[in-house]
């Protein structure tokens, strides 16, 4: 008995067309030898892929129904309204990645922007989980700029205008402190020009230092500064997206807050967020398959 399957022997013992396999091969999924323009397929070498990608698919179906990366006050009410099930820890954009790589949760917020590529989101998920099976699926863009409380009746118009004030800390690895660091690039200043505050993990956090006087401008979102009536200076319009991992995305979890983000209901929620435009969501910007 040949120790090798040919194309059509294998296209047989995993139950799929011919066609399935020459896929598979162009994409080096399939472990082959070419010998004489002829495929063939070790059966031992098959057995151990079959084995690898069992084991994969067992991990990626236990895996926690937790939402990582960054807060997004929208996606947060969301997951709560729409009785997904699915828990939330916030830990900023980069450390969410990395958790979502270690296969401790189904999906991960994030909003990174690449100042060499001018992009969002995209070229840090190709770098960080070039390996991972997942889909980066956009949820809004926001509008972000410096919160602070106004003092006086003009508005401010640039970032020196703060030099010297108490900023409040985003966690290092967070979007908001990743676009605050390309900010002080652009304007040439540096984050010693300012006085640091206690860190902060979400965007409510954030604004409460400004509200409890403990801090007197942060880099947030107009939704919040509008919230608490708070002055406004915006920066840029942002996107966040979603990395969701391929399985966990047709799960029932997940589908319930996309069904819920389809709703009526949200729909009148997002309404409500000043600077949010959701026209976009569900939208994938990039299939790691």
């Amino acid at each position: 008995m040949s120790e090798y399957f040919t194309t059509d022997e294998l296209a047989e013992f995993l139950r799929i067309k011919p066609r399935k396999v020459y896929d598979l091969v162009s994409t080096d999924k399939v472990p082959y030898s070419r010998v004489m323009g002829k495929l063939l397929f070790s059966k031992s070498e098959i057995s151990n892929w079959i084995s690898d990608g069992q084991n994969n698919i067992s991990n990626q179906k236990n895996l926690p129904n937790i939402l990582l990366g960054s807060h997004d006050p929208l996606l947060e009410l969301a997951v709560k309204q729409s009785k997904s099930g699915i828990a939330m820890s916030f830990d900023g954009s980069i450390e969410g990645l990395e958790r979502f790589k270690l296969n401790q949760g189904i999906a991960s917020g994030l909003h990174i922007y690449d100042s060499d590529l001018e992009s969002w989101n995209v070229p840090i998920v190709k770098k960080c989980l070039e390996k991972q099976d997942f889909v980066l699926m956009e949820w809004a863009k926001r509008d972000r700029g410096l919160i602070y409380k106004p003092k006086e009746k003009s508005e401010k118009k640039s970032i020196n205008e703060f030099l010297g004030q108490r900023l409040v800390t985003r966690q290092s690895g967070s979007g908001s402190d990743n676009y605050f660091k390309f900010i002080c690039k652009r304007e040439n200043i540096n984050s010693s020009d300012f006085i640091g505050t206690e860190v902060t993990y979400s965007e409510n956090d954030a604004v409460s230092l400004i509200l409890s006087d403990n801090a007197d401008v942060t880099l947030g979102l107009a939704s919040e500064a509008k919230k608490h009536q708070l002055g406004f200076l915006h920066i840029v319009t942002e996107r966040f997206d979603i990395v969701v991992n391929r399985i966990s995305w047709f799960e029932k979890p997940f589908q319930r807050l996309l069904n819920f983000s389809r709703s009526d209901d949200f729909l009148n929620t997002a309404s409500n967020f000043f600077g949010y435009n959701i026209n976009n969501l569900g939208t994938v910007h990039f299939n790691n398959k």
